[in-house]
């Protein structure tokens, strides 16, 4: 019996910027969704977007309850373009799924610390780790050079531009 083809999603490259804005908030819904137990109503109004839109972008990260509402599967496959700290400044990362950017996520949180107390343990988790082929720079030298030179951006997990990878 022949194999049916499957149903084709849009890349993030044949995505127009609107639309890609679009799906990297309802990527953050999700994330509430999971991370705070939200409704995908809440989630969705937190994050400046619609429920519909999340379900048009995401419908495969989605389930519903046997109460009918809509919640979060637990992970996902979907892929994210992450923006990391790299050896001469920010490095736009190809992640897949959600545990990985849930992996991306820390790392900065950890950089995030370590930026402030300069405690190398902060990074020691992450060493020779790597998120989508990139390997996580944990080298406090390397850091504190980035830092001085004003490269070392840690505020945003998400790109902002699709065009850069």
């Amino acid at each position: 019996m022949p194999r049916r083809p499957r149903a084709h999603k849009k890349s993030e490259a044949k995505l127009s910027d609107k639309q890609y804005e679009a799906r990297t908030r309802a990527l953050h819904v999700l994330a509430r969704m999971r991370r705070d137990s939200m409704s995908i109503q809440a989630a969705s109004k937190e994050e400046g977007t619609t429920p519909a839109t999340v379900k048009k972008y995401l419908s495969a990260a989605l389930r519903r309850s046997k109460s009918g509402h809509w919640i979060a599967t637990k992970s996902d496959r979907y892929v994210r373009l992450l923006s990391l700290p790299g050896a001469h400044g920010p490095v736009i990362v190809r992640a897949r799924g959600s545990k990985e950017a849930q992996f991306a996520s820390a790392y900065l949180a950890s950089l995030s610390r370590w930026a402030r107390t300069e405690r190398p343990y902060e990074l020691g988790s992450f060493h020779g780790k790597k998120v989508g082929r990139f390997e996580l720079i944990t080298a406090s030298r390397t850091l504190k050079a980035l830092a001085d030179a004003g490269l070392l951006q840690i505020d945003s997990l998400y790109a902002a531009l699709k065009d850069t990878v």
